[in-house]
């Protein structure tokens, strides 16, 4: 339930792939990412976890150049940009899209990286003029995703480096914690991926994968977290907004947050445990994949 209207998501029988109804199009989608669903705040985390995911984003630069020769970037739905900032400071020309309208008070440059407001469709690239193309958990967001790999092909150089992080659908956490999953998220992610269609879509537009990484240690641990949470009855991803500083203050939140805290030295060792183990039966609650143009 989303703004008074009920949705459902749908999976095909065969392939697993689900698709959220009813579907919600670009200019809608334009709209949410500019009021409710992103916060464009300076300091979206406490300043302890500021930090932390700072450290997990230049571990994901190393990433990306351990599969792609340094050169020109492009981040799809850039958010704040922190990760192609850190790209610059590397030596990268970057790049980066955001559907929120917010980014355009940043200025067409920002931290050394060229912000372009809209989607794949709205800025059209020249052919063959990325190095590396990365989508970290929008793809899920794409309505139409056909249509976006082959673009991306089409703007990736001969042995490009496309990476797209997506919610696993066949994860250890979402199948114990079924709605109450954190990373499920209707009416925002259109599709519902597993490892299995991700790389199969990527291999019909002659995409080679290189690795699949199913740990994320800013993603999964916390996503099995709030996910026992949502299953225990607090209210769906409260403690997501107290961490953000996004809930109300009203007795019956603060005892919901005073009886999650006592929950925590049980549940985060358990959320931490499990994640580990899901990674390594390659059903990680959320998934990189790392595949080359061919």
């Amino acid at each position: 339930m989303f703004g008074g209207a009920p949705y459902e998501i749908k999976f095909c029988a065969f392939c697993g792939l689900g698709k959220t109804e009813p579907f919600l199009y670009e200019a809608k989608l334009k709209k949410i990412y500019s009021s409710t669903y992103r916060e464009d705040d300076s300091t979206r985390f406490p300043k302890p976890l500021e930090r932390l995911i700072r450290t997990v984003r230049v571990q994901r630069c190393r990433r990306v150049e351990r599969f792609a020769n340094k050169g020109r970037i492009l981040d799809v739905g850039c958010g704040r940009a922190d990760f192609l900032s850190l790209m610059a400071e590397r030596g990268w020309e970057a790049y980066g899209l955001e559907l929120d309208e917010r980014i355009k008070s940043r200025g067409k440059s920002h931290g050394g990286v060229d912000l372009r407001y809209g989607s794949l469709h709205d800025v059209v690239f020249p052919d063959a003029y990325f190095d590396a193309v990365t989508l970290w958990h929008v793809f899920e967001h794409i309505k139409d995703p056909v249509w976006a790999v082959n673009e991306c092909r089409r703007i990736l150089k001969p042995g490009g480096l496309l990476v797209i992080a997506i919610p696993n659908t066949a994860s250890v956490q979402a199948r114990l914690t079924g709605r109450n999953w954190f990373h499920l998220d209707p009416p925002f992610h259109l599709y519902h991926y597993t490892a299995g269609n991700i790389k199969a879509l990527l291999a019909k537009s002659a995409f080679k994968i290189e690795t699949v990484k199913n740990f994320s240690l800013e993603y999964n641990p916390y996503g099995f977290l709030q996910s026992i949470f949502n299953a225990a009855g607090f209210r769906t991803n409260l403690f997501y907004d107290f961490l953000r500083s996004k809930h109300d203050r009203g007795l019956k939140t603060l005892i919901s947050l005073m009886l999650m805290f006592l929950m925590m030295p049980v549940a985060l060792p358990v959320s931490v445990i499990l994640s580990v183990a899901e990674a390594v039966l390659g059903l990680g609650g959320t998934i990189e994949v790392y595949t080359k143009k061919g």
